[in-house]
Formats: C-alpha cells, sequence, structure tokens
C-alpha cells in the first residue's frame, strides 16, 4: 500500500474498510477495500473454502469491461495478511443516492427509475452473458458517478459476508426465494429477483417483503401495487418478482420491457446482440465419432459447453463449419469450424488424440486461443483460458488423484493468485510463480 496516501474513511462493517486512497504515481483518487483474510474466514470448512472462492472470483472481475460494471484498477495481498482491492472512485451508492433524494423532498421520475434500471439490467446481462451470476444485488452494490447520470455494478462475492451466511449470499431483503433455500439450486435469475426489489425500492423508497420470511409467502398471491403514477412499473414487476424462478423473466426481458416502457428500440443495446450471438453459438454441437469407447464416454460426458464470444478471439470473415473430420499428422481428428482457405481449426472446435485426451474450445490458428477445456489420458482435468496453446488466464486444474487448483496461469504454469487444495485437506492461498510458490501467501 506504499503507493497509496489515505485520505477520507468511506465505511467500515463486515465487509471490511473502504477508504478513498491518492495514487502518488498517477495523482488520481481511488476506493481501497482493506479485508482480513483471517475475518473472511470461520470455523466451517465449508465456508472457509467459500470466501477462497469469493476472492478469486472478485479479482476475476478485472477481466469484465463495461459501461455499467465498476472498473478495477489492481488487487494484492499485504504481509499482514489482508487482502486489497483497488477501484476507481464513485460519488456515492445508489442508497445513498436515493436517501439524499429523499431527504431533499425530491422524487425520482419515472424515467429516471427507468434509466437507473436499464443500466442495471445492462451490467446485469453483461454478467450472465459470461456465465456469472452477480448473486448480491442490492442498492448499497450499486455504484452512482458522473452527478447521477451513471450507476455501475459492483462488489462480486465479497462485500456482504457473515459467519452464518455459508453458501447463502447476498443483502437479506434482497435474496430471491431460492437462495434463502439453501436446499435448492439457482440460476441468473436471482439477480432478476434482486432488481426487482431495487425497482420497488426505486419507486416507494422501501423494501419489499422486508422483515417476512419468504417462504411463508411463496404459496399466496402475487400482486404488487404501485402508486398510480407508477403503475406503469407494476406488470414488469410481478413478472419479476415471482417467488418460483421457473416463471420469473431472465434479465434480457426485463431490458426489453424497460425499453418498451421509454419506448426505445431494445436492440440498440451490445448486450441483446450479444446475448442472441450466444444463443445462436450455444446451437453449436460437436458428434465426433471415435473408435475408442472411452475417448467416447468421455466426449459424451462433456455435455453442453458454453465457449464464450468467438469475435473475442478475432474477426474471421472466411470462418466455416466443417462437419468433416480432419486429421493431423499425429492421428488426432478434429471437427469444427475452419478458416475455408488454409482448412486449419479457426473458431469453435474439439480435438480428440490418439492417446485418448480431448480438447475443444476456441481456436485460432490451429491453436487454442480463449476459453477451453481439456480431459486428459490421465483423467486429469483443465477449464480455463488459453493463449497459443497454452493454459494462460484464469482456470481451474483437477488432477486425477483429488487435487485441485484454481487461479492464475501463465505458460502452462500455476502464475500469480491462485488457490490449492491437496488430496491430504491441506490449503494454501497466495502468489505463484512457474508451479510453486513465491510471495505472499497463507497456508490454510
Amino acid at each position: 500500500m506504499y503507493k497509496y496516501t489515505e485520505d477520507v474513511l468511506l465505511g467500515q462493517g463486515g465487509f471490511g474498510t473502504v477508504l478513498k486512497v491518492l495514487n502518488k504515481e498517477d495523482s488520481k483518487y481511488y476506493a481501497m477495500k482493506i479485508q482480513k483474510l483471517k475475518d473472511l474466514m470461520t470455523a466451517s470448512d465449508e465456508n472457509y473454502s467459500t470466501q477462497i472462492l469469493c476472492i478469486i472470483r472478485e479479482i476475476n472481475t478485472f477481466k469484465l469491461n463495461h459501461p455499467n460494471i465498476t472498473k478495477f484498477h489492481e488487487s494484492y495481498f499485504t504481509h499482514d495478511d489482508k487482502f486489497v482491492i483497488i477501484t476507481e472512485l464513485a460519488e456515492s451508492n445508489l442508497t445513498q443516492y436515493k436517501k439524499k433524494l429523499v431527504e431533499n423532498k425530491i422524487k425520482m421520475t419515472n424515467a429516471q427509475i427507468t434509466d437507473i434500471m436499464i443500466q442495471i439490467m445492462k451490467g446485469t446481462i453483461y454478467l450472465h452473458n459470461r456465465n456469472i451470476m452477480h448473486r448480491d444485488l442490492s442498492p448499497d452494490n450499486i455504484l452512482v458517478f458522473d452527478d447521477g447520470q451513471k450507476f455501475k455494478l459492483c462488489d462480486f462475492g465479497l462485500s456482504q459476508q457473515t459467519q452464518s451466511s455459508k453458501s447463502t449470499v447476498g443483502k437479506q431483503n434482497y435474496k430471491a426465494p431460492e437462495i434463502v433455500d439453501n436446499n435448492k439450486g439457482y440460476t441468473p435469475k436471482v439477480d432478476v429477483w434482486s432488481a426487482g426489489i431495487i425497482l420497488y425500492y426505486l419507486c416507494t423508497s422501501k423494501e419489499k417483503y422486508k422483515g417476512k420470511v419468504i417462504s411463508t409467502l411463496t404459496d399466496g398471491p402475487l400482486d404488487i401495487k404501485l402508486d398510480d403514477d407508477q403503475k406503469q412499473f407494476e406488470p414488469l414487476l410481478n413478472k419479476m418478482l415471482r417467488f418460483d424462478p421457473n416463471e420469473r423473466i431472465d434479465s434480457i426481458q426485463v431490458l426489453s420491457e424497460l425499453c418498451d416502457i421509454k419506448q426505445e428500440s431494445v436492440i440498440q443495446h451490445r448486450e441483446i446482440r450479444e446475448a442472441k450471438n450466444n444463443l445462436d453459438r450455444n446451437h453449436f454441437d460437436l458428434t465426433i465419432e471415435s473408435m475408442n469407447d472411452s475417448v467416447r464416454e468421455i466426449v459424451a460426458k462433456l455435455g453442453e459447453f458454453n465457449y464464450g464470444a468467438i469475435d473475442n478471439i478475432h474477426s474471421n470473415p472466411d470462418r466455416i463449419f466443417n462437419p468433416q473430420i480432419l486429421s493431423k499428422d499425429d492421428g488426432a481428428i478434429y471437427e469444427g469450424e475452419v478458416d475455408k482457405k488454409s482448412k486449419i481449426p479457426d473458431g469453435r472446435g474439439r480435438y480428440i488424440y490418439k492417446n485418448g485426451t480431448v480438447c475443444d474450445g476456441l481456436w485460432k490458428d490451429n491453436l487454442k486461443n480463449g476459453f477451453g477445456r481439456d480431459v486428459y489420458a490421465n483423467g486429469d482435468y483443465y477449464l480455463g483460458e488459453y493463449k497459443d496453446d497454452r493454459r494462460e488466464g484464469f482456470g481451474r486444474y483437477y488432477w486425477n488423484d483429488g487435487q485441485f487448483y484454481e487461479g492464475y496461469h501463465l505458460n502452462d504454469k500455476q502464475e500469480g493468485l491462485g488457490y490449492i487444495r491437496y488430496r491430504n485437506g491441506d490449503q494454501y492461498l497466495g502468489q505463484w510463480a512457474n508451479d510453486k510458490f513465491q510471495g505472499v501467501g497463507v497456508h490454510l
């Protein structure tokens, strides 16, 4: 923290401490969030691992780049076991912004509410397009910029940690029913529920269902009412706050209805175009046949695979899908997208090698580039990012003996921040270099 000068304490609580700091190198102000690793951990092994993964998840948001997602500057561990995140500095959060309006007896117009919700949903859709659930949406986690003109999502998994949370995350009054019920799984529609409570809060300055036990309400009638001048939001609210997530609309439908209220086209938003590309992409299905029964079994178990946006690799107007299996000199077979001129893998595809190893994901010039996964012949498994055929970026590696690593890689090695759980149950969280511990870390 040597290059930062403390200016003002912005907040303090169970989530840690947030400071306004001055960067002495670029003379800009940032927000610094400081958390003690020991305070993040609890006596429960399950919570312990969950908090560690939350740390990694928060750090991984450096890769998120969107106008409605808070910009991250850097993160690091200190030698006294503190975890520090540096982000852009906001003017306030949505709770403070709304409270100030109420104190000044200023009522939000429907146009303002709609614009705020559109920005929230655009950030949410951006996350959902990347298979990320925020799970902690609340006015406290929506930051305000540009004198109330710009709103951004923040805090991806760390700000609301409590000893009793276990895998249940999110500010209590904004949590979806399926999160409250720990026995149920949940989908990105938990964020739609939270956004619905936020919409209700913007309209009424109240939190819907505050102080009530959600489980006692799930069988009751659903009919949310608003004041006459805000009736236009009622149909949308009643769709967002369905207790059954299967009946709840998704984030794209929410944005579409908000655009209808604003009387603008939803197609103008790039998040919608990206979502459509994702939908089209998921229809891609690889059906390689192999004489090796064990390989066929592995391929069957892989199931649907979400590759990520293909255009993030590079634009190639000559990319086509080749249903024919291509053979390599080493006996490997490939099916997927290729450059129609060079006939080499370029896009989404899958290789099956003679020894039984299966590699599928995104390819550029016959090299893995982007998101992908490998199932090795010895039973090891990797899921994550690649660059020029090497593990590079964030990923998870599972050894066949039960050992597990989640974190960053460089040149096929563990490099940067990572968490490892050994077969004997020992754990380590910290910095890595060339597959070895190096720098600040904690043995758990």
